[in-house]
């Protein structure tokens, strides 16, 4: 039974749509104009917050009070740092290209996004693996407090990143698999609706894995 309500809009000032008509997707220049910003304002954010570790680095470093900046059994695991750089590296890189082949309207963008995906993960799995092979915690000296909090909401950020780009994904895989029926009020032309937010999702991307080399070189080679 059709509920009483159905084609009646929300706003009155607005005219509905009928429940078999198709939702057109809304100007392209918009929803681009916003993630661009969206983008861009994340990444700004994001160099604040982080900036914030790399200042207790040095600060705590320079301080090195009762000789506990660095106890000689605090060692992190040079070769899951250097793999959980080199699959945020090399996932960035892939994500740009995703970003390309997209905007040349080649459906591989998905492989290359799915696979940028697979490494975003893996670095955040080389992640947790270091911490339960690490001999030390976040209480053992201001090397160790900077390198638990640092690298640990580095991680989360990867993931939340990984799942940004993960919805980018499963929207074009669903859209190929059930497309767009005025039967059902699908989002006809997904594409267009992906596309904006894809290279957003790509270039905060490119950016955080920027943040995850300076990270590295801070707390592994410095």
């Amino acid at each position: 039974m059709e509920s009483a309500g159905a084609g009646i809009p929300l706003n009155p000032g607005v005219a509905g749509v009928h429940k078999d008509v198709a939702i057109p997707p809304e100007p392209p220049d918009i929803g681009a104009r916003s993630m661009y910003i969206a983008g861009r304002l994340l990444a700004g954010a994001s160099t604040f917050f982080f900036l914030a570790f790399l200042f207790a680095f040095f600060y705590l470093r320079s301080l090195d009070e009762n000789h506990m900046w660095k106890p000689a059994d605090v060692k992190p695991d040079q070769a899951l740092g250097a793999v959980v750089v080199a699959c945020v590296v090399v996932s960035a890189l892939l994500a740009i290209l995703a970003g390309r082949q997209m905007k040349r309207h080649s459906g591989a963008w998905v492989v290359a996004a799915g696979c940028s995906l697979a490494l975003g993960l893996a670095a955040v799995a080389a992640q947790c693996i270091q911490y339960t092979v690490q001999h030390f915690g976040p209480t053992n000296g201001g090397y160790a407090s900077v390198f638990c909090g640092w690298t640990g909401l580095y991680a989360l950020a990867v993931l939340t990143t990984m799942y940004w780009i993960e919805t980018q994904v499963a929207t074009e895989l669903r859209a190929r698999r059930e497309p767009a029926s005025a039967h059902h009020g699908d989002i006809a032309e997904a594409d267009r609706l992906i596309a904006p937010s894809l290279d957003a999702a790509v270039f905060f991307w490119s950016y955080l894995a920027g943040i995850g080399v300076v990270t590295w070189i801070t707390l592994y080679l410095v």
